[in-house]
């Protein structure tokens, strides 16, 4: 199975998002996915050295690891992700 990196969904900044906690460009996607289930973010931070690539949303490294759903639904879906459910709505559209 190939190797998945955050350097493969990351996005220009489009919306306020914290510098702190980031992952980085090399990181693999599960770990970005660790991070903003850890600290309950839809978004977070890449960042390399002090500089800030841009971003990447939770709906698309749950995309780019298989586990997309219709995210422009009005029904509520539970989705495991490291042994818990996380439920996307409208509101991550």
């Amino acid at each position: 199975m190939k190797r998945l990196s955050v350097k493969e969904i990351v996005m220009p900044i489009q919306e306020e998002v914290a510098l702190k906690p980031s992952v980085g460009p090399e990181d693999r996607i599960t770990e970005a996915l660790k991070v903003m289930l850890k600290n309950d973010l839809r978004r977070v931070a890449v960042v390399t050295g002090n500089e800030v690539m841009g971003m990447i949303r939770l709906e698309d490294a749950l995309e780019k690891v298989g586990l997309e759903g219709d995210m422009k639904s009005r029904d509520r879906r539970a989705i495991p992700v490291q042994r818990r459910n996380i439920t996307v709505d409208e509101r991550w559209t």
